[in-house]
């Protein structure tokens, strides 16, 4: 029996049940084989795998290496700040690129041997009384009291959490287990990274030359970097590496020179109110006040800790305060707009996230590294066609 004329020539009817390109399973793209779509998916898979172990495997490279990292990116930084020194050299005289960099990179070090050499007095002391000092804080009355404190809130928070963790029946519960874990001193968590004396005075022996290498080979480097991008990728590989490179000189050369006017005006300030160790602790203040975000705390956080224990009023402690506060409100809204600018141009996401990571891994230097690192890694992303909005997520 023949089936009706009606349904000659009808097409089955099409479910969604079942995998792709599978009897009944969702439709494909026209043209789209379905062994060819599965192994795609595969394919991007491996290869996400393998970019997310590639990550891990180089972070974990830079936590044990940490000493050769931070030599090396520190170098990068200060060769790009002293750039604009070498161009100008080379443009007002007829000395070439190689003695123009020698002639730099030895100035930068007889400025940085006469800032040790006048802060070296005032350093040499309060490493001396150190000890004394610390041993004056544990036993000042305030800190004992918040000490106290502390003591019988975690106490209480541990005895609260043995009643919830273990039955009122339980015979364990009578017992209070006591333990005892080293910490790390404020020395190790700020040097953490570039390891012991001998390696940081290994790695400051190399800062000057690779500093050298860089500037007097800084043509042959870039073009012999082209090398490895295909023709068709070259010009924006320079072009990506000349942003990064105004970028850096400008973030680096207007932090310094805030930096600069920051730890001198602490420093007058710290001395007329009598605070020891005036030179050393302003210098720092000065300097750690550049940092986005934590600046502020970090800058109070010396002369602070000093003047509880050598000031027995609270009117100097006041003056402290409000001056390192109005330098550090002055050096954000004024001297860092016009020196800076824009500078790095990473969110304050990016900018505290990179803080806090890279302050765990390399200590102190991390949170002088983590912005530059991630800046740089957003300009990288943002001139990548697959990574551009990853990039610009990462940007103000």
């Amino acid at each position: 029996m023949s089936p009706p004329e009606e349904n000659k020539g009808a097409s089955p009817p099409v479910t969604t049940t079942g995998g792709p390109g599978a009897p009944g399973g969702p439709l494909l793209p026209p043209g789209t084989v379905p062994g060819h779509f599965i192994r795609r998916r595969s394919d991007r898979a491996v290869l996400g795998s393998l970019l997310v172990l590639a990550v891990l495997g180089f972070l974990t490279l830079c936590y044990f290496a940490s000493s050769v990292f931070i030599t090396i990116l520190s170098s990068i930084l200060i060769a790009f700040a002293l750039e604009p020194l070498v161009q100008l050299l080379c443009g007002k005289t007829r000395l070439g690129r190689v003695f123009s960099s020698v002639i730099v990179v030895f100035l930068a070090m007889a400025v940085l041997y006469a800032i040790l050499y006048l802060a070296y007095g005032s350093a040499q002391l309060l490493f001396a009384d150190l000890p004394i000092l610390i041993e004056q804080i544990r036993n000042a009355p305030l800190v004992q009291r918040i000490t106290s404190q502390v003591y019988r809130l975690t106490e209480t928070l541990q005895e609260a959490g043995r009643n919830i963790a273990l039955p009122m029946s339980s015979p364990a519960s009578k017992g209070t287990a006591i333990i005892l874990r080293d910490s790390a001193s404020w020395t190790e968590t700020i040097f953490r990274g570039l390891g012991s004396l001998t390696t940081v005075l290994f790695s400051l022996s190399f800062i000057p030359f690779l500093v050298y290498f860089l500037l007097a080979e800084k043509e042959h480097l870039i073009r012999r970097t082209r090398i490895f991008f295909p023709e068709e990728h070259q010009e924006t590989m320079l072009v990506t590496i000349l942003a990064i490179e105004r970028m850096l000189q400008k973030f680096i050369t207007g932090n310094a020179i805030v930096a600069g006017i920051l730890s001198i005006a602490t420093a007058l300030v710290f001395l007329l109110v009598g605070l020891p160790y005036w030179l050393v602790l302003g210098i720092v203040s000065g300097i750690v006040s550049t940092i986005p975000y934590l600046g502020l705390v970090l800058a109070l956080l010396p002369p602070l800790v000093v003047g509880l224990v050598s000031f027995e009023s609270g009117v100097p402690i006041a003056v402290i305060v409000a001056c390192v506060t109005g330098l550090h409100i002055v050096s954000a809204n004024f001297l860092i707009p016009k020196l800076v600018g824009k500078g790095v141009q990473l969110n304050p996401v990016a900018s505290t996230i990179s803080i806090m990571f890279f302050g765990w891994l390399w200590g102190g230097m991390g949170l002088i590294l983590g912005i530059p690192i991630v800046a740089v890694a957003k300009s990288v992303l943002e001139n990548m066609q697959p990574t551009r909005k990853l990039g610009q997520w990462l940007g103000d």
